[in-house]
């Protein structure tokens, strides 16, 4: 239920190489569960991309000082 021109298919390739199958077996589940439309295919898929890299992405501002029972910073 993934529609992709093979162009956009080896963009995905290219841009996403170990990840672009994760990505159509994800959009594929998305659409058959939840039975919503996407103009393109290719487009999501690399939106989705995009904002999973960003929640992987350190965050700046106050660091992190936690520590475990028995470590020590």
């Amino acid at each position: 239920n993934v529609f992709l021109s093979q162009s956009e298919l080896d963009g995905l390739k290219a841009d996403l190489p170990d990840k672009w199958n994760y990505y159509i077996d994800r959009l594929s589940c998305h659409i058959a569960s939840s039975g919503k439309r996407y103009r393109s295919h290719a487009a999501t898929i690399y939106k989705w991309a995009q904002e999973d890299a960003a929640k992987k992405a350190p965050k700046k501002g106050i660091p992190d000082y936690s520590c475990k029972e028995g470590e020590s910073l």
